[in-house]
């Protein structure tokens, strides 16, 4: 399961557009114009469908969603509409969010595909470019696993989402896509030919996970230790606020743990991009930035988790199970450009840097995350240096190495703070409590070791040439 997800994560958001601002929350963040080159959406504002024009709607292959290697049917068509449905429905449940679906039926005609199951990669590619054109919304059932293979795609890839086409006006997301592996319920397990067998909510789990990037959600990183631990099944507090989000399945289905499909911080971040009537009476919010030990230059790519402060008068640790995330300089350009390597083969155009993405330079180091009314501990951490490509966490890729350990938030902020003192944070509903900023201890300061002002030390020392020839003898 584990080696399945890391690779649905990649293909999943690989397949969304290279010039993306990544975060724990959006995946696509608008950009300005420069130069010659017109504005990429909204300045700073997250991608995602059009709230007014909801509901969204989406087309279904007509053909099972899973049959054996022999051919026969394992889920037919109508089993797996109801499981699409139900998957779309644990998004559209949350009540503080502000998103809907409608099936309007069967996959349109395009190219060599007419009507009926989808069967072929040449099929699956003019139905794809139907989607680019903005026609359909496909949700497509690979039933053998052929068309993922026929992709030249590994066997380990449970399903994706490729988004098709964004307004880059309004910066909406107009059209995606939705592949689902029907070998991973085929009823068979083999290790060779490699043929993974996923029970019903893993499945779906998965599957759910893709269309929250369809949706416009990027990954989130909480409660990481339960994927470094290695240990199946997951406990339960830990299980109980890891992400949906998630870049790896580490754990098992949060369903046959008895658990929401969704933790609380994947229904923060959509109620985040698509909030209704109630989400203000709902949620307040944590803001800040995070900084270098100089206080002053702040930290691109450092990952600030809010964790609910645990009641000793319960056996549920709170602090594990109700927490939120965000990524530093998550609405900030993971690419402002340089002219260094603009025009080489490599980087043809990168004086500008990536498209996506704010060039606001408050927005550099900055985080702001939705949480439900109580009281947190803040803390920061590095993103895993294993979240790189399809499976990455925030605006840069590779993640860095946070340039100092992990700490908490106290009031007495500075670089040479007691890292454990965590102060607390009290939320309410309708807040937005700022100034929550860190200052990371044990970093370079803003000048690194090699820079001086000119005037700190003497004019080099002139060695005789006797000393000289002596040394170098």
């Amino acid at each position: 399961m584990r080696s399945s997800r890391v690779l649905l994560c990649l293909l999943a958001v690989c397949c969304w557009f290279s010039s993306r601002a990544q975060a724990g929350g959006p995946i696509l963040v608008g950009g300005p114009a420069l130069g010659n080159r017109p504005a990429y959406g909204v300045d700073g504002r997250p991608f995602t469908w059009d709230p007014s024009k909801m509901p969204i709607s989406y087309r279904v292959d007509p053909g099972p969603m899973a049959v054996t290697p022999q051919g026969g049917t394992v889920v037919d068509h109508a089993a797996g509409l109801r499981r699409i449905q139900s998957m779309l429905g644990v998004w559209t449940a949350v009540p503080t969010a502000q998103i809907s679906f409608t099936n309007a039926g069967n996959l349109l005609p395009a190219g060599t595909y007419s009507s009926g199951d989808l069967k072929t990669v040449q099929q699956f590619n003019d139905v794809m470019g139907s989607c680019q054109s903005g026609k359909q919304n496909p949700v497509i059932f690979d039933a053998d696993g052929k068309i993922v293979s026929g992709l030249g795609l590994s066997p380990d890839v449970i399903g994706f989402n490729s988004s098709c086409a964004v307004d880059t006006t309004t910066g909406y997301i107009t059209a995606s896509a939705i592949v689902l592996n029907g070998q991973f319920q085929d009823g068979v397990s083999t290790a060779s030919p490699l043929n993974y067998e996923l029970d019903a909510a893993q499945f779906d789990e998965a599957i759910t996970h893709e269309i929250g990037h369809f949706l416009g959600l990027d990954h989130s990183q909480i409660n990481l230790d339960l994927l470094l631990a290695g240990v199946y099944p997951c406990e339960d507090d830990g299980l109980a606020g890891l992400p949906l989000m998630f870049p790896i399945a580490a754990c098992q289905a949060r369903a046959d743990a008895g658990f929401p499909v969704l933790a609380p911080d994947d229904a923060a971040w959509i109620s985040s991009l698509y909030p209704n009537a109630s989400t203000v009476n709902s949620y307040g919010t944590i803001s800040g930035v995070i900084y270098f030990s100089d206080g002053l230059t702040p930290v691109q790519g450092v990952n600030v988790i809010a964790r609910l402060v645990d009641d000793p008068n319960t056996q549920e640790n709170e602090s594990r199970r109700v927490a939120v995330s965000a990524v530093s300089g998550y609405l900030f350009t993971g690419n402002p450009g340089q002219s260094v390597s603009a025009g080489i083969p490599q980087a043809p155009d990168n004086t500008n840097g990536s498209t996506a993405g704010s060039r606001n330079p408050q927005l550099i180091g900055y985080y702001e995350m939705q949480v439900p009314p109580g009281t947190y501990t803040v803390e920061v951490e590095s993103v895993y240096d294993q979240f790189t490509a399809g499976s990455s966490v925030g605006p840069l890729d590779p993640p860095i190495s946070m340039p100092g350990p992990p700490e908490f938030w106290n009031q007495n902020e500075s670089a040479f703070d007691f890292l454990l003192q965590r102060d607390p944070v009290t939320v309410h509903a309708g807040d937005h409590v700022t100034g929550v900023d860190i200052i990371l201890n044990q970093t370079i300061h803003r000048f690194d070791q090699y820079e001086d002002s000119g005037a700190l030390f003497d004019s080099p020392l002139a060695l005789p040439e006797s000393t000289v020839k002596d040394m170098s003898a």
